[in-house]
């Protein structure tokens, strides 16, 4: 039982670390121009001064959401069949686990109310009556 558990974990992170590798792979570029993106913005924002700050500001955003708009949507394009991906290993694997653990969870619940149980009568025994 014990080793049928670990067997799973392992098999879930294994599902975990691949989905993640594939995500890193085409991060790197993507990273490095939102990194480009608020190192433009932290330089901009120290030469402008008082409502031309503004002015440039809402500027500078609306260039940027519209260079990164396309960068956004594949990103979310390629992340989406990699979570739904994730999600059909995840789930049988969630049910399998909580079909195992479920006898597990009854049985302690079961012992609990016993040792509880125990303890409140022999409280019980030693208290003189009121």
């Amino acid at each position: 039982m014990k080793f049928s558990l670990i067997a799973i974990l392992v098999v879930a992170l294994a599902i975990g670390s691949e989905s993640v590798s594939l995500v890193k792979r085409d991060a790197p570029a993507e990273l490095e121009k939102i990194a480009k993106y608020f190192q433009d913005l932290v330089d901009s924002l120290k030469n402008v001064e008082g409502p031309e700050l503004a002015n440039k500001a809402s500027a500078y955003l609306e260039q940027s959401r519209a260079q990164f708009q396309p960068m956004v949507e594949k990103l979310q394009e390629q992340l989406k069949p990699l979570s739904s991906n994730i999600e059909e290993h995840i789930k049988p694997l969630a049910a399998s686990v909580q079909a195992q653990v479920a006898p597990l969870a009854n049985m302690v619940q079961t012992h609990v109310e016993d040792v509880l149980k125990f303890v409140a009568d022999k409280t019980k025994a030693i208290l003189p009556p009121q």
